[in-house]
C-alpha cells in the first residue's frame, strides 16, 4: 500500500515539474486581455509604414494605419528580439495579415486584439512594469 501511495505521489510531482512556468509579464498581458474582455479580429489591413514592437515572448504591439493591435503568438517567439525591421510574413494577401495563418518573424499569430491608444499605452506600461519586477 505504501509503495502505491509513494508511486502515485512521485507521478504527481513529476507531472507538476514538467509543467512550464509562464513568465509574469506574459501572464499579466493574458489577464489584461481576459479581464478587459478585448474583442478579437481575424485580419488587419497592412501598409508599408506599419510598425511593431515585442512586449514579451508571447505578445507584440502592432501599429497599423487602422490603429494598434495586440498580437498573441502560439508559442514562445524568441525571434521577435532578433531584428524588429522585418515585416510580417503574409501567406495569401499582400495587404492583410490573418490570425491563424500569417506569422510575424516566423511565429504564428493566434490572437489579434484591437486596442485604443490608451489601451496600447497601458499594455506597454504593463509589459515594462512586470519586467522590472513592479
Amino acid at each position: 500500500m505504501k509503495t502505491a501511495v509513494l508511486a502515485a505521489a512521485l507521478v504527481l510531482v513529476a507531472g507538476c515539474a514538467g509543467t512550464p512556468k509562464v513568465a509574469e509579464d506574459t501572464e499579466a498581458l493574458r489577464d489584461y486581455v481576459e479581464v478587459g474582455e478585448l474583442g478579437e479580429t481575424d485580419r488587419i489591413r497592412t501598409h508599408g509604414s506599419d510598425t511593431w514592437k515585442p512586449l514579451t515572448l508571447h505578445f507584440a504591439l502592432y501599429s497599423a494605419r487602422d490603429g494598434d493591435f495586440l498580437l498573441e503568438f502560439s508559442r514562445l517567439c524568441r525571434e521577435l528580439y532578433d531584428n524588429t525591421l522585418i515585416t510580417p510574413d503574409r501567406r495569401h494577401d499582400h495587404n492583410v495579415i490573418r490570425r491563424g495563418m500569417d506569422t510575424l518573424r516566423g511565429c504564428r499569430i493566434d490572437g489579434m486584439y484591437p486596442l485604443t491608444e490608451a489601451q496600447a499605452q497601458e499594455v506597454e506600461a504593463l509589459a515594462r512594469g512586470t519586467k522590472r519586477g513592479n
